[in-house]
């Protein structure tokens, strides 16, 4: 925690004469809070600073693609039939995951830091409403694994059905990545509707993620709590934090799960609240992206799965596919 004496002497450094005077009376009518937010904001040695910066972040949770690096997507064998009857595959909304804690592990994480920083109950609802709507709430996940052989996977994706179907890392992005564009050749063409897809590897280790969310925590806390004498600049704090968090829960998970080794497809939907999802399910809002069944390396059966290899052998020769199809080498 940085002292008085820190916090005075940066902002002195700062506000030059050639900062306006509006300004410099502006800063210097701040709380403690508030001057803390402002230092912590531009200094580069600052925890904050080192951990807030998202184009980063975003490199760093990143996977390279290019390598074609073989992932393994845990399904059910009338799934697979399904993909390869319709040439469609379906991603969910993140809000919308099977497991409660998914996309909310930094969440919590952050909100029992927000306690321990003796943040109000007030404050903590506003925390959780910005977090909820900042610009990446209509995100999709499509999730994949390093481990080939999961019994935990084949039980909670298969049961007696489950299956593992192994696709190139860079033939996945290219798939969601082609459909998400619809044909826009770069970013700053990209409109409403239109979808930015990244791979995630997720972190397990709660050490290293409390290093990334305890800063953004109590930054956002600052710039809350000095908000009403600088308006401006604490909300692109509380903008830019809230946006990291977010970040962090479709990254970080429960460190439990760290045997799923899992790799995520992130597409995040340009929306400003009118554009529908592609696709609507019982509620849930679904992209519905073409598929390319050619990308299919192999099926693995899951030791329990009541389907055997010539069935498999039969769903697919009907797509004249080459796909090495095995049986898990599991015991059970």
């Amino acid at each position: 925690m940085r002292d008085k004496n820190y916090i005075n002497s940066y902002l002195n450094s700062l506000l030059t004469d050639d900062v306006p005077k509006a300004t410099r009376l502006m800063i210097a009518s701040l709380n403690d809070y508030g001057k803390r937010a402002i230092v912590n904001y531009h200094d580069p040695h600052s925890a904050y600073h080192k951990h807030a910066d998202i184009v980063i972040n975003v490199r760093t949770f990143g996977e390279n693609t290019e390598n074609n690096t073989s992932l393994f997507h845990y399904t059910t064998v009338r799934s697979l039939d399904s993909i390869l009857k319709s040439g469609y595959f379906r991603i969910k909304q993140a809000n919308f995951m099977n497991d409660p804690d998914e996309v909310r592990w930094a969440s919590k994480l952050a909100i029992n830091c927000l306690k321990n920083y003796k943040a109000n109950s007030e404050e903590i609802s506003r925390f959780k409403h910005m977090v909820e709507n900042q610009p990446f709430h209509d995100a999709y996940i499509w999730s994949f694994s390093k481990n080939n052989d999961s019994e935990t996977l084949f039980h909670v994706y298969g049961g007696n059905e489950g299956i593992a179907l192994e696709l190139g890392e860079k033939d996945i992005m290219n798939m969601i990545a082609t459909h998400n564009s619809h044909g826009k050749r770069s970013l700053d063409k990209f409109g409403l509707g239109d979808a930015y897809t990244f791979p995630l590897t997720v972190l397990y280790n709660e050490r290293k993620q409390r290093e990334y969310i305890e800063p953004l925590v109590q930054e956002w806390l600052d710039a809350y709590r000095g908000l009403k004498n600088d308006p401006a600049d604490m909300k692109e704090i509380l903008t830019l934090c809230s946006k990291n968090i977010a970040l962090f829960n479709m990254a970080f998970k429960n460190p439990k799960l760290f045997h799923e080794e899992e790799i995520r497809f992130v597409s995040l939907r340009r929306n400003d609240g009118t554009i529908p999802p592609e696709l609507r399910i019982n509620g849930v809002p679904f992209i519905n992206c073409e598929f390319a069944p050619e990308f299919i390396q192999s099926a693995t059966l899951s030791p329990m799965c009541d389907t055997n290899e010539e069935e498999i052998r039969g769903v697919i020769s009907k797509y004249k596919l080459s796909v090495d199809i095995r049986k898990s080498t599991l015991p059970y």
